[in-house]
């Protein structure tokens, strides 16, 4: 029976032996004993989810450690197993927010210490934690930490200063200030950021280097340089610089290829493909790369498959002008994770000198946004992968050799650096700085040799721009383009320096030919982006409204094509063009039966149509509209209600009433007043309809208007003895009678007169 108290305590003194000799499995077998006891015991729950953890079982470790944060929200044991959990197991984001929760924890219980030491681990993990800089910030300065307290603030300056928030960075260097206002490490961080420069929170603190103290007096003259060094008897040589690599990316690849190759020779002396790979790398370093080439193929052919092999012999074929060879080669280790990039990289280059463009961008395309998506921040991801989508076609439907002439070349440049690497990281850094809107990609800041002159143009002119300084960014904006035609935010900067300047039409003609550019790349986001902030600056604008439905409609979003398409209709409406509106909702009637919400679509755009052909009086279509709207949604109020005043407007009276009840029926359902108020507005607007003041006679007895429904009920006798209708005339005055009036006898000779003939 669970809640046995001895059993507890006796599992819970076992399983921590257990633990306590790392004995994991079995102390997590024996914590299961005593939290079938006690399940919801913290203390068995948080052992059996250490144990389940170092003993390897991560998922039931992670289900112990939820449960323990269930029972207890606020168990900072708990939460620090957890985060450990998330960190062992790469969730570095969830890992730093678990670490800033319990930060948080022991902060609200004045345990500043432990919250400092959580803090600092969420930074740790994920550097640009905001809020866990914060309270670093805060917690060290209550305990007396200024330079750390402040060196905090100096690290949030640098993240906003990324994220291209330049008053949030001001605030925090100033809250630096107020700290330390006299470290030199303020005024350079203030530097950095109006120059654009990185942030450096380390400079705070430092000490400037002091002035070499001479331990002796020099002489007042000593001979010339010649003599010194002739005569001194200690002089050294200039040591040599350090070896550095000097290979770019398929050198350094090839260089390793060369070394695993090497390497076999301890794998298996005996092994006859050994020799021959030796003298292949002899051969190939005295430049014999045709006999290298058959030694590597002879091993090849004799049984040796290894990745390596493939990718230097592909590089000896490439090195003798033998395409078809090079690329059979080099297209065995493309997804070869230590040769890939080189690989794809060398098929790049051969397709390129064979002037096969398709498949030489394909490949150069695919380096690049490999190396991209290892350095861009997770949350920019998607934007960066879309930045490539089309970029190969976009080259080849423009037909122009020399901007992938130049394209091929920047990359060769680049990659055959010995630090490209690092400067890959360095690029990335950089184009965040510049990249304002949305994400700039390696391959847009890699296609152009004027890449330095962009990049510096790209922040000159907005530093310009928040300066005011319009007619110096227009220079310099225009500087640029002169360097680098086909960089096209450059031009999307100049439209927004047109648009300081009040030129509209202008800057609308600049993102116009910039629209047109990124559609010949089959950049399909960027076309959008661009038709948007046109029609953010005319929206009455039907001839780029127009395009972006066709775009749209050519990506399948259906959805936002027929958004577009409600606003380009109400556009010619205003611009009264309202056969071009009626028009344009019909195409729109007639796409939006590829959406899945067809009806709510089809609902919306009849209604339109069907005000629009009331306002014209062309009852007929209007009704044709309203009917269709039914078909789809008995229930729709106003179309019923529409309806009806187009029947009683066409003389179709019966109709008429006939969606008069059917609105009726919706009201006494869901809202019974909106019914007497219906009733008595058409009352008013036909006071000789029969049917109507019926109506409105019983929705007052229905709602406790006597006395109004007797008035309706004489008018409506009246109007029946005028008209011939004596048995419905009785009904009438039968049904006053029922309501008790004030005058019955009167009543009841008027019915005996109608009952007799005499009427």
């Amino acid at each position: 029976m669970a809640g046995d108290q001895a059993k507890f305590k006796a599992a819970m003194t076992q399983a921590e032996q257990l633990a306590q000799q790392d004995s994991w499995a079995e102390a997590a077998k024996i914590y299961r004993f005593a939290l079938a006891e006690f399940p919801n015991n913290e203390a068995a729950v948080l052992g059996f989810g250490r144990a389940s953890l170092f003993a390897g079982q991560i998922d039931v470790a992670q289900k112990a450690f939820d449960h323990a944060l269930r029972v207890n929200p606020t168990n900072q044991k708990a939460l620090e197993y957890m985060g450990d959990l998330q960190e062992r197991t790469g969730r570095l984001d969830a890992a730093a927010e678990t670490y800033l929760r319990a930060g948080n924890i022991c902060g609200s219980n004045n345990d500043l210490e432990a919250a400092i030491d959580f803090w600092l681990r969420a930074t740790r993990l994920v550097s640009d934690q905001v809020d866990a800089h914060h309270k670093l910030a805060d917690a060290l300065a209550q305990q007396g930490e200024i330079l750390r307290a402040a060196r905090q603030r100096l690290t949030l300056a640098a993240i906003f200063q990324r994220r291209n928030n330049r008053d949030q960075a001001l605030q925090e260097i100033e809250k630096a200030a107020e700290l330390l206002p006299d470290d030199p490490g303020i005024a350079a961080a203030l530097e950095a950021l109006e120059s654009g420069t990185s942030i450096q929170p380390d400079r705070l603190g430092e000490a400037p280097p002091a002035p070499p103290v001479p331990d002796f007096e020099f002489p007042d003259e000593i001979s010339s340089d010649e003599d010194f060094f002739a005569e001194d008897p200690f002089a050294m040589e200039e040591p040599e610089p350090a070896r550095v690599s000097t290979g770019g990316l398929i050198e350094t690849a090839q260089q390793n290829a060369l070394a695993e190759l090497a390497n076999l020779i301890f794998e298996d002396e005996g092994n006859p493909n050994t020799m021959l790979i030796m003298q292949a790398i002899d051969l190939q370093r005295r430049q014999e790369f045709k006999q290298a080439a058959n030694n590597c193929r002879q091993a090849l052919e004799a049984g040796l498959r290894r990745p390596a092999l493939y990718f230097n012999l592909g590089l000896l074929y490439k090195e003798l002008k033998q395409p078809n060879e090079a690329i059979s080669m080099l297209g065995q280790c493309v997804q070869d994770k230590q040769y890939g990039l080189g690989s794809r990289f060398a098929l790049g280059e051969t397709y390129y000198a064979a002037s096969k463009f398709d498949q030489a961008l394909k490949y150069f395309v695919e380096v690049v946004k490999a190396l991209d998506l290892q350095t861009v921040r997770s949350d920019k991801t998607s934007q960066v992968l879309q930045r490539y989508e089309g970029l190969v076609d976009g080259y080849l439907a423009q037909g122009d050799t020399d901007r992938i002439d130049q394209f091929a070349s920047s990359l060769q440049r680049f990659f055959a650096d010995p630090e490209w690497e690092k400067k890959v990281f360095l690029a990335r850094q950089r184009m965040e700085n510049v990249s304002e809107d949305g994400v700039m990609s390696l391959a847009e800041y890699l296609e152009t040799p004027q890449t330095e002159a962009i990049v510096t143009a790209m922040a000159l002119t907005s530093e310009y721009l928040k300066r005011n300084l319009i007619m110096t960014a227009s220079e310099e904006c225009l500087l640029a383009i002169q360097k680098a035609p086909f960089y096209l935010p450059l031009h999307v900067r100049l439209a927004e320096i047109l648009l300081k300047q009040e030129k509209t039409d202008q800057a609308i003609s600049k993102y116009l030919y910039v629209a047109k550019v990124y559609e010949m790349r089959q950049m399909s986001d960027e076309v959008i982006n661009i038709y948007q902030r046109i029609l953010r600056l005319a929206p009455m604008d039907v001839t780029v409204r127009s395009k972006l439905i066709d775009l749209y409609i050519s990506l399948k979003n259906i959805e936002q094509a027929l958004d577009q398409y409600l606003i380009l209709a109400d556009s010619y409406y205003q611009l009264a063009q309202v056969d071009r509106a009626l028009e344009k909702y019909n195409e729109a009637l007639r796409l939006a039966t590829s959406t899945e919400n067809t009806n709510s679509w089809r609902v919306e755009i009849l209604k339109r149509m069907g005000d629009i052909y009331n306002q014209r009086f062309d009852w007929a279509r209007a009704t044709t509209a309203y009917e269709e709207i039914i078909k789809i949604n008995p229930k729709n109020e106003r179309a019923q209600r529409e309806l009806v005043d187009l029947y009683y407007k066409q003389n179709k009276t019966n109709q008429a009433i006939t969606n008069l009840d059917n609105l009726l029926a919706i009201y006494q359902r869901e809202n019974p007043p909106k019914a007497l108020e219906l009733l008595r507005e058409l009352a008013t607007v036909h006071p000789d309809d029969m049917s109507v003041r019926q109506r409105l006679a019983v929705a007052c007895v229905q709602n406790g208007l006597n006395r109004e429904a007797i008035a309706e009920y004489d008018a409506l006798g009246e109007m029946q003895l005028e008209n011939g209708l004596r048995e419905e005339a009785a009904r009438t005055i039968q049904a006053i009678l029922n309501l008790k009036p004030e005058d019955p006898e009167g009543y009841r000779r008027l019915l005996a007169k109608i009952s007799g003939g005499d009427i």
